[in-house]
């Protein structure tokens, strides 16, 4: 009997095994993979790439809300909403990382700003639904932390290129004054 339960066992562990190690699918095609990987470390083109991303899956998110005869409607939302959680998370990732090099986000984060509002819009459309309930809180809760962090890095931004500018006048005043010594 106890060498039965462990064939079983044992059977169950090989059976689920493959299981545990599947990934969910990028919400990425791999021609959108590819052109992220060719925008490497230029911070606008990147970020803009998931904006685009992002907005597109709002924009889905809103097309399928308005098709009242959508199929599989409950479960095509929930992925949407995942999937636009799991990109804002990648845009407020590659923001941080390119925040942290300094590079001139300033236009970009001016349009993070903007979009995040639409897409409040957007993710507020659907109406309630316990199957997708839980993943539309996670994209709104992403998209408002995408539209946080974007405020206050453009408020940082700005004061600190305005910094570096009057920083940098400074440093050419007294280069102008030794050079007329």
């Amino acid at each position: 009997m106890k060498r039965t339960i462990a064939i079983a066992a044992l059977w169950m562990l090989v059976i689920s095994a493959p299981l545990f190690g599947q990934r969910k699918k990028d919400p990425l095609t791999d021609q959108q993979i590819e052109d992220v990987r060719e925008a490497g470390d230029q911070p606008l083109v990147r970020i803009k790439l998931f904006v685009g991303y992002v907005d597109e899956r709002a924009k889905e998110i809103h097309s399928l809300n308005a098709d009242a005869g959508a199929q599989n409607k409950t479960v095509q939302m929930h992925n949407l909403f995942d999937e636009f959680t799991r990109l804002s998370d990648e845009l407020q990732d590659n923001m941080d990382a390119f925040n942290d090099e300094h590079a001139d986000l300033r236009k970009v984060l001016k349009e993070v700003i903007d979009k995040s509002g639409e897409w409040t819009t957007a993710l507020n459309e659907p109406k309630a639904s316990a199957q997708y309930d839980f993943m539309r809180k996670s994209a709104i809760d992403a998209n408002q932390s995408v539209h946080d962090a974007a405020t206050q890095m453009l408020a940082d931004e700005v004061k600190y290129f305005a910094d570096k500018k009057k920083a940098d006048k400074e440093a050419e005043k007294n280069a102008d004054k030794n050079e007329t010594r």
